[in-house]
């Protein structure tokens, strides 16, 4: 009934719209018309054509002229755009080690220092001075103690280094430092370079190894796998943090990929799996051990004996898992090569008394009763146990650990007539003054004089005037052709063989070290020279 109702009202709405609109268009002004032709205005006008329309022609097209209001939008003039480039490839990508430059530069020392001048190495070429290094044996205490410092200090890089090969240097300053033993040194190397580039950080993990300090270069793999060396040290690590699953799935994919030398992967397999250590008897020892095989090989329960080792293996036995006579003569062998400080075998030495006689035992003992003389100040028992221990200690190879241990310490004591030669000979030796140079006989004079550099009166042709000789020059600005570097290395090497006999050759290069700038150094060899027969020096 409503439906029926309210239908004629909207029926009468539709039908007055119609005529609303032609009212509307039959008002529209004569202009509006004539713009279309006459013809009614649309919106879709292009649906009558087929085509759209056009836009007005006062429109901006690509290649006309800016008007002057776009122009002030749009600011300065932008500069023209390149060209093109031929091909889609990516352009060449330059590679350029932010903040820490070329690593042959850094050291752990200022060149001033280690009284070297900063361009040492001069223009020889980064491959060569490598070499030289490598093969670097100097045999005196005085040659040791100058290529320590040519390897620590922070010098200028060769100016002879190809492109690319730098760092070539630094790794070479870092492995002699390992060989000889120096971990300490070098590991301040690898801090003053950074450590977080994988050559260098392989150096970092072997000296962690010897140390048996493998948690924080464990911890920088877990961080950043790709820092590992190898996948062995990867399968190590992984094994050291607990992740034994992880490991052994690690170790089998590489034995399935060829990825690891065959003696690591059974080394790995062993220390992975508690069911092949049966099989660790039938496992002879390499030829050549890395740290991480020596570390293997003492966790599947066959370690192995440092002494025909690298004298950087010798640092293991300095741990509390060694006894202490194996410490003792690790002390003893790093002291011989100048790679510990000798306090740490004094340290040593003193632990407990000797429960036995012979070899270390004797020269515990002799230490401990030394050690206990001069503590008390008494000359009468430091005249008879310095003689002693000094001949000891020198037919072992120590009389030089022996004289820095004890030689500042003989100063201002009345000592017996053989005490006191024996107490100038180890003052000699760490370059401090002889005792009471009176009393002493001329020989002993005469060496006193050449150590601080004071005219020495040696017999005629006898080796201590030649190297009196020697150490006369002068030395010269003008660096040599192949620079100061090499030039060193070689001096250190022909100043050795006076302990073979040759005084010609080790002449030269005493010689050679003072015109180079090194004097100190040089008398420091040419008194181990000639103390050579009495000291124990000659080995």
């Amino acid at each position: 009934m409503r439906w029926t109702e309210r239908r004629p009202p909207r029926r009468a709405a539709r039908l007055a719209l119609p005529a609303a609109l032609c009212m509307a268009l039959a008002t529209l002004p004569a202009t509006a018309q004539v713009a279309t032709g006459g013809a009614p205005i649309s919106a879709n006008d292009w649906l009558k054509t087929g085509k759209p329309p056009l836009p007005p022609a006062t429109a901006w097209r690509p290649g006309d002229a800016i008007p002057p209001d776009a122009q002030i939008l749009r600011g300065p003039e932008m500069p023209p755009a390149q060209t093109l480039p031929a091909t889609g490839l990516p352009p060449a990508v330059g590679v350029t080690r932010l903040a820490e430059g070329n690593p042959d530069g850094k050291g752990a020392i200022p060149a001033e220092a280690a009284r070297l001048p900063r361009d040492l190495w001069g223009p020889a070429p980064a491959g060569e001075i490598a070499q030289a290094i490598a093969g670097a044996q100097p045999r005196l205490s005085a040659g040791r103690w100058l290529l320590q410092r040519m390897l620590t200090a922070q010098l200028d890089p060769p100016a002879g280094t190809a492109q690319g090969d730098e760092g070539r240097l630094f790794l070479a300053r870092v492995d002699r430092l390992i060989g000889l033993g120096r971990l300490d040194d070098a590991e301040s190397l690898l801090h003053a370079a950074g450590w977080k580039d994988r050559a260098r950080f392989q150096r970092r993990f072997d000296i962690a190894l010897l140390r048996d300090e493998a948690e924080e270069v464990c911890h920088a793999i877990a961080e950043t796998p790709g820092l590992a060396p190898d996948l062995a040290a990867r399968i190590y690590c992984l094994a050291r943090a607990g992740d034994w699953s992880a490991a052994a799935l690690t170790l089998h994919g590489a034995q399935a990929g060829g990825l690891l030398e065959p003696q690591a992967a059974a080394l790995l397999e062993r220390f992975l799996d508690d069911g092949s250590a049966d099989l660790s008897a039938d496992l002879p020892p390499p030829v050549q051990v890395s740290p991480l095989e020596f570390r293997l090989f003492e966790a599947i329960g066959q370690p192995l004996a440092t002494g025909d080792l690298d004298p950087g293996f010798a640092w293991s036995d300095l741990t509390g898992n060694a006894g202490w006579k194996a410490r003792i003569e690790a002390a003893e062998r790093l002291s011989r090569a100048g790679a510990i400080d000798p306090a740490l075998l004094a340290a040593t030495y003193l632990e407990q008394a000797p429960a036995a006689s012979g070899g270390v035992w004797d020269r515990a003992a002799a230490f401990q009763r030394l050690d206990a003389a001069l503590a008390a100040g008494d000359s009468a028992a430091v005249s008879a146990a310095l003689p002693e221990a000094t001949a000891l200690f020198a037919r072992a190879g120590l009389a030089m650990p022996l004289a820095r241990l004890v030689g500042p310490q003989l100063d201002g004591l009345a000592l017996a007539p053989s005490a006191a030669e024996t107490a100038a000979h180890l003052r000699l030796l760490t370059g401090l003054p002889g005792v009471d140079r009176d009393a002493l006989p001329p020989e002993d004079r005469a060496l006193i004089a050449l150590a601080a550099g004071e005219p020495a009166d040696f017999p005629e042709d006898s080796p201590g005037a030649a190297y009196a000789a020697a150490l006369a020059a002068t030395p010269q600005e003008a660096a040599p052709p192949e620079g100061r570097g090499l030039a060193l290395l070689s001096a250190i090497a022909d100043v050795d063989a006076g302990l073979d006999g040759d005084t010609a050759r080790a002449s030269a290069g005493l010689r050679r070290m003072v015109e180079l700038g090194q004097p100190a150094d040089a008398r420091m060899a040419a008194v181990e020279l000639l103390l050579g027969e009495h000291m124990g020096l000659r080995r």
